[in-house]
């Protein structure tokens, strides 16, 4: 649980020192350069990822509460739903119609993926990441509007320039399916079983 605290505090640190001191991240893009910025950046969001999959791994299981037997349906419809809104959401120069009714799309479907892993986990070390997690994007969804400003809401734009969005929400949920045994060591899909039954 303790490399779960630490990953949580790399990931908050890391997200809440651009978007409350800006002056901070503008020095050290001065100093350093916008590359090795960005670099140490996406580097240090690695580390944090890590420490979280390894104390989800090596975590001692406890109960907090039962999930409800009615719970696995909308807590998966929760989690994939967010991860799309994640992917389409990933490129902020790509304009998607999406954007006219929800301003923070990879802050809203972090708030859903977490929130449906909380509905389909009661465990300690599932209250704590996921908890964690969607704690921090309620909080960064605050800290991005108060410095924003009020919602401008962009401009329909056709509907043909929503497949390349689309096309990496779609690449993001294939990420999340295969990747998922590696982070959590639980595998979402048995695709032993699915070739077999194919053959």
């Amino acid at each position: 649980m303790t490399l779960i605290l630490l990953g949580l505090s790399l990931w908050y640190f890391l997200h809440f020192m651009p978007a409350t001191k800006p002056r901070f991240r503008s020095k050290a893009i001065k100093r350093l350069g916008p590359n090795i910025y960005a670099g140490g950046f996406a580097l240090g969001l690695v580390g944090a990822i890590a420490l979280m999959s390894m104390g989800w791994r090596s975590a001692d299981l406890g109960s907090v509460y039962i999930p409800p037997e009615w719970s696995a349906l909308p807590g998966l419809a929760l989690v994939v739903v967010g991860v799309i809104l994640f992917g389409f959401g990933f490129d902020k120069r790509m304009q998607t119609n999406l954007k006219r009714f929800i301003r923070h799309l990879q802050l809203t479907g972090m708030i859903l993926w977490a929130s449906g892993h909380l509905i389909l986990n009661g465990d300690n070390r599932s209250v704590l990441l996921f908890g964690g997690l969607g704690l921090w994007a309620l909080i960064m969804r605050a800290l991005v509007n108060r410095r924003d400003g009020p919602w401008l809401k962009p401009e329909k734009v056709p509907f043909g320039r929503e497949f390349v969005p689309a096309v990496i929400a779609l690449g993001f949920v294939a990420g999340f399916v295969f990747g998922h045994p590696y982070l959590s060591g639980i595998a979402l899909v048995n695709f032993q079983a699915l070739a077999a039954s194919a053959l």
